[in-house]
């Protein structure tokens, strides 16, 4: 077997957005905003409504045309984070969210049971994500 079909067949888990991955690169982990569905958006003076994320507020937005059409513009939102994978927890600690960005949960074999989240052409909301016991300890509060 060759370096490189070894190192082919080499898989990491990336902790951050629990994506199994060979290559890495600058922007390879995606970890799309999150967005609650038990809130009611923000309607703008245009009469359009818009949401905020719940993991990064109003620093990830995106805008629907009618409440509820599931029209939304997407071009104005960003990743709620985009650069390499990583596999060292120092690295992510501190961007543990309880939202979007959560810590690996493991089956009895040790294998990360996270299904990772994909960015895509519409919001991303909570009620897709599977969240478990634990996650809201990374959850910021408010005193």
């Amino acid at each position: 077997m060759t370096y490189a079909a070894t190192m082919a067949a080499y898989r990491e888990h990336c902790i951050r957005c629990h994506k199994d991955f060979s290559v890495n690169y600058p922007s390879a982990c995606v970890v799309p905003h999150v967005f609650d569905s038990r809130c009611d958006p923000l309607r703008l003076y245009s009469g359009e409504f818009q949401w905020m994320s719940e993991c990064c507020g109003g620093y990830g937005t995106v805008t629907e045309e009618e409440p509820g059409s599931g029209a939304f513009r997407m071009m104005e939102l960003t990743a709620c984070y985009r650069g390499p994978h990583t596999t060292y927890k120092d690295v992510v600690r501190l961007q543990y969210n309880g939202v979007s960005i959560l810590r690996c949960k493991h089956n009895g074999s040790g294998k990360c049971i996270r299904t990772h989240l994909t960015q895509r052409n519409r919001p991303v909301f909570d009620k897709e994500v599977v969240y478990c016991d634990g996650d809201e300890q990374d959850r910021p509060h408010d005193e």
